[in-house]
């Protein structure tokens, strides 16, 4: 090799590592970047020729990234947004029955029997009966007001999901888009790193919000797959509606640009919408399925038995309750509303007006299994209350559990794609002792060539 070949070899090797340093520069710039992926300047040995030695190419960049562990990352996200969703939605519904204020539910179900032990000591008293009255109408209250709150949080639940879908719609919009530009890039031969990373951020917030799968397709450009479906292909996005159907369940549809929409609801598994939907139609449903039972058998014993007494002014069989179908229904029977003389505190007509039999029959009901044939009211309650607790804390579990996986995947991606100071530092000095190599190599052969033609000249 010449002195010619000698400055070709050494500038090469100039600007090949001399591009390695940019690529270490700019991994150290953004050490503390979110979504950015450490790269390494790919070098590559330059042919010289027939001979077996040669200089050196900087082909392009590559990217550090593992399609395994961002899976594992996305799926850990939507798994603990999902857990972390459902406990702070049930945390508003487990508020609706603290009792220890005393002006929950269950204060009201032992006001009213009660009330009923106090009416059989005092049968002929006004206020006696004007407060069983009053008591009755407060249970009654107390049960719809919580229905009433428990349908409206389903309903800003189901307002929420559709606010989700619309921002993983925004986030697909842009991913699809990302994908053009990409593929544009790499078209030209320009590097696409930049975007990927974007890309790649843009997948993992979409994740938070709904379960997501990705695979490269057979161009290199990302899929993107959501409640099973695919919501990203090219740079085409589908879309997420949500909706009900005829019972009154949330569904979750997936819109392509073209063919009829998919429910995809029965796949979904992850994100805030999983969240909202296992909140909204599982836990507040059997919420308000247990209300209705409680409602309806408290409140059809108790009518059975005043049914069965006769009040002061000589009536008897008429409920106490109306609308004991359900929670959302029962009250105060209008008949007895404004009318104390109706309460049928006596057992028989010949004991009117100071009988209390039936009164006292009322009040035994506390004591009796009245609520699906083993239950005491109180205990009913205790059990629904219970219930609510235990899914509180079982979501509070998950959720920590959850997090504590999710912890540990971006732990594992932040070990195979992120930056290490340490180890970029030392490809720092690798790459300078190679370019301060070349340069004396220049120097050097400029020297051998400035004595060259000293001595061709004399």
């Amino acid at each position: 090799m010449g002195l010619n070949g000698l400055l070709g070899l050494a500038r090469d090797a100039l600007a090949a590592n001399s591009f390695a340093l940019d690529v270490t520069g700019q991994n150290v710039a953004n050490v503390n970047t979110p979504g950015y992926v450490r790269r390494s300047a790919i070098l590559e040995t330059r042919i010289a020729g027939n001979v077996t030695y040669g200089g050196v190419d900087a082909l392009g960049v590559q990217r550090s990234v593992d399609q395994f562990v961002d899976a594992r990352v996305y799926d850990a996200t939507g798994n603990a947004m999902g857990a972390q969703t459902r406990d702070g939605q049930l945390a508003g519904v487990e508020g609706l029955f603290n009792d220890t204020n005393g002006t929950g539910l269950g204060s009201s179900i032992s006001a009213l029997f009660g009330s009923f032990s106090a009416l059989s000591a005092s049968p002929t008293d006004d206020a006696a009966r004007a407060n069983v009255l009053a008591r009755a109408d407060d249970f009654a209250t107390r049960l719809r007001d919580t229905v009433s709150t428990i349908q409206t949080q389903r309903q800003d639940q189901l307002t929420q999901a559709g606010g989700v879908a619309g921002s993983a719609n925004d986030l697909a919009s842009q991913i699809a888009k990302l994908n053009g530009q990409i593929k544009a890039a790499e078209n030209t031969g320009g590097d696409a790193s930049d975007l990927k990373d974007k890309q790649g951020s843009l997948v993992g917030q979409l994740s938070k919000l709904v379960d997501v799968h990705t695979f490269t397709d057979g161009q290199g450009q990302l899929v993107v797959r959501a409640a099973g479906a695919t919501l990203v292909e090219g740079n085409v996005a589908g879309s997420l509606s949500v909706t009900t159907d005829a019972a009154g369940t949330m569904r979750l549809l997936l819109n392509r640009p073209q063919g009829t929409p998919v429910d995809v609801t029965d796949h979904l598994t992850g994100g805030q919408l999983a969240g909202l939907k296992q909140v909204r139609d599982s836990d507040a449903t059997a919420v308000l399925a247990r209300l209705d039972q409680l409602a309806g058998d408290v409140g059809n014993a108790v009518n059975a038995q005043h049914a069965a007494g006769f009040g002061t002014d000589g009536s008897t069989g008429r409920p106490l309750f109306s609308g004991t179908a359900s929670a959302a229904t029962i009250a105060l029977d209008s008949q007895m509303v404004g009318h104390p003389e109706r309460l049928a505190a006596s057992s028989s007509a010949a004991d009117v007006p100071g009988g209390s039999g039936n009164a006292v029959a009322l009040a035994a009901l506390s004591t009796k299994p009245i609520v699906g044939g083993t239950l005491t009211a109180a205990d009913a309650y205790g059990g629904l209350v219970g219930d609510i607790g235990q899914r509180k804390a079982q979501a509070a579990q998950d959720s920590e559990m959850r997090d504590a996986m999710k912890s540990q995947a971006e732990a594992m991606r932040s070990s195979s794609e992120g930056v290490s100071v340490d180890e970029e530092m030392i490809n720092l000095t690798k790459y300078q002792r190679a370019y301060e190599a070349a340069s004396k190599l220049i120097s050097t052969a400029d020297q051998l060539l400035q004595q060259l033609m000293s001595e061709v000249g004399r």
